[in-house]
């Protein structure tokens, strides 16, 4: 308790007449949460507002969980309120899986009662173990700075008390207090990414290398956060020497941005996109670095970047903006190894074929799985072509490509720019978007392939790795 208590203050996330939005679903995590803050205002007056979000997946095990938060707050006079989402249908509208649907619906459903109540604070109860995995993930799967550095105490609206205290001992609170709290057994299956960092990676580190990992590894974070608040102080202090925004474009001086380090250099080219209005999430090293090396040659040359963006040098200035109609052209076809991997204009692409029989294998907006069976040897990663289509049923009913990104909203300077796994005119799968319907892997599937774009999340936003439906 005092350990939270030193935690919170460190970070001064509650004041005085604060009102606090404090998730809880039930789990030990959260329920440790709840009673964390209702003794802290014994030191600190402040109203504390508790949430539920029913996500309804796990069927009447979900509804008494909601019943079961509902019953501590009524005993502990805690206002109370539920909020009830259908998850898998948000997945499905949304083409996320069905963890990162019970991520965004939790926080959209605390945003939004935090702005009808007037509330300052949203509390989650993310704990030091949760760092530990949220670090080894992200690492894994190649962030930058922003996401080796974990889960922060505060973010914006949202504060983590109990992000110093391990599992261990939320767990060894509640029982010194004879307080029962409930189970998601989804958490306990390896299927995710962060259940197989958790129940195998974690434990295995520390059997037979540092019994003290999980507080090793979040020690680090705090580390590398502090690292990337200077990081980011540094690159504002260069951003207002070098730099001139405009309407959605930004101007850099080069002979000024070449006497910076190095490091120092990307992180400003980055906030430069950032500012200008250029989405970073499929802003790869490789597009940072393709920006420096323009900025080191000669005038009048120019780089293409994703989302209808260039980069231009000229004398002694470099030019990041939206690139102009004429300039959107970026015709390519690259044949693709399989398996094995290919370079493009837009980024590299890993290609392996495995066994249906492996069950565990992760999948996201950049990596998907195919039924190898029904595909020929004739793969390319390209740019669109007229004549393209898309199968968008299981009865093999066919749409074309123009319609699809027309239906999808996407900009018509962005179409360009989309990049697609093509057999011939149709397209298997439009990468960042859907597959076709013609080669999602079934029962049947007896080989699969796996298609994956690497490094699309350098120094992106980290997701953090919560519990799941349970905190």
């Amino acid at each position: 308790m005092q350990k939270a208590f030193a935690y919170m203050e460190k970070y001064r996330m509650i004041e005085a007449g604060d009102k606090v939005i404090a998730g809880v679903s039930g789990g030990a995590d959260s329920l440790c949460l709840l009673f964390v803050l209702m003794e802290y205002r014994k030191r600190v007056p402040f109203s504390i507002l508790a949430v539920h979000v029913e996500h309804g997946v796990r069927g009447q095990e979900s509804l008494e969980d909601a019943a079961f938060v509902e019953k501590i707050c009524r005993e502990h006079t805690i206002e109370y309120r539920l909020v009830q989402v259908c998850v898998p249908e948000l997945a499905r509208r949304e083409k996320l899986s069905v963890e990162e649907a019970g991520r965004r619906a939790r926080y959209e459903a605390f945003e939004r009662i935090r702005q009808e109540t007037g509330a300052d604070k949203i509390a989650v109860a993310h704990n030091r173990d949760d760092q530990a995995e949220t670090v080894l993930f992200q690492i894994a799967r190649g962030s930058g700075l922003t996401g080796a550095g974990g889960i922060r105490p505060v973010r914006g609206a949202v504060i983590r008390p109990l992000l110093s205290c391990s599992r261990a001992e939320i767990e060894e609170y509640l029982r010194g207090h004879s307080q029962t709290w409930r189970t998601d057994a989804t958490n306990q299956e390896t299927d995710y990414a962060r259940n197989r960092i958790r129940h195998q990676i974690l434990p295995l580190l520390e059997e037979q290398i540092n019994s003290a990992g999980r507080e090793h590894i979040a020690a680090l974070a705090e580390e590398l956060q502090r690292v990337q608040a200077y990081m980011e102080q540094e690159t504002q202090k260069c951003l207002e020497e070098l730099a001139d925004f405009g309407e959605g474009t930004v101007q850099i001086t080069v002979s000024a941005l070449k006497e910076k380090p190095s490091l120092l250099q990307e992180y400003v080219l980055r906030e430069s996109l950032r500012r200008a209005g250029c989405p970073l999430k499929d802003i790869s090293r490789r597009h940072i670095a393709d920006i420096k090396k323009l900025a080191g040659g000669q005038s009048g040359r120019q780089t293409m970047l994703p989302g209808g963006w260039q980069a231009v040098r000229s004398f002694d200035k470099l030019l990041l903006k939206k690139a102009d109609e004429k300039g959107q052209e970026l015709p390519f076809s690259v044949h693709a190894e399989v398996p094995g991997s290919c370079e493009t204009p837009e980024g590299t692409f890993e290609f392996r074929i495995f066994s249906n029989e492996n069950k565990n294998i992760f999948q996201n907006t950049y990596t998907k799985r195919l039924d190898c069976d029904r595909i020929g040897n004739n793969l390319f990663i390209r740019t669109r072509r007229p004549g393209d289509y898309i199968v968008i049923n299981r009865q093999g009913g066919k749409k074309k490509l123009k319609e699809y990104l027309i239906e999808e909203k996407i900009p018509a300077g962005q179409r360009n720019h989309i990049l697609l796994l093509a057999q011939g005119s149709e397209i298997l799968w439009v990468i960042g978007h859907r597959v076709s319907e013609a080669y999602r892997v079934s029962p049947e599937t007896k080989r699969i392939l796996e298609i994956r774009r690497i490094g699309e999340n350098y120094g992106g936003e980290n997701q953090c790795i919560d519990s799941g439906g349970r905190s």
